[in-house]
């Protein structure tokens, strides 16, 4: 096996999304830091709940920050920190 590989997740995005990315993720290491996290509690969640976990993330209805509690704490926090109520 190649020293050298590193393991990739890779997916399309929109043209906005990597203008946005760009703009607020610049820093070198911040993506993998952030969107690793993620990775690991999405696949946590699909462990423990299946399908019915990926059915309900697929589901436009439903945002993200509403099934991963991590991203709910950060925008609890967020609402804490600014004084206000949560505009979402």
């Amino acid at each position: 096996m190649n020293t050298e590989y590193r393991p990739r997740f890779t997916f399309e995005i929109s043209e906005e999304q990597q203008t946005r990315a760009n703009n607020l993720l610049s820093a070198y290491g911040l993506r993998k830091a952030i969107f690793s996290n993620i990775l690991d509690d999405v696949l946590d969640i699909i462990e423990q709940n299946g399908n019915m976990a990926i059915g309900i993330m697929c589901s436009s209805k439903i945002k993200p920050r509403t099934i991963i509690p991590t991203i709910g704490q950060v925008e609890k926090l967020n609402v804490i920190k600014k004084g206000g109520a949560d505009d979402h």
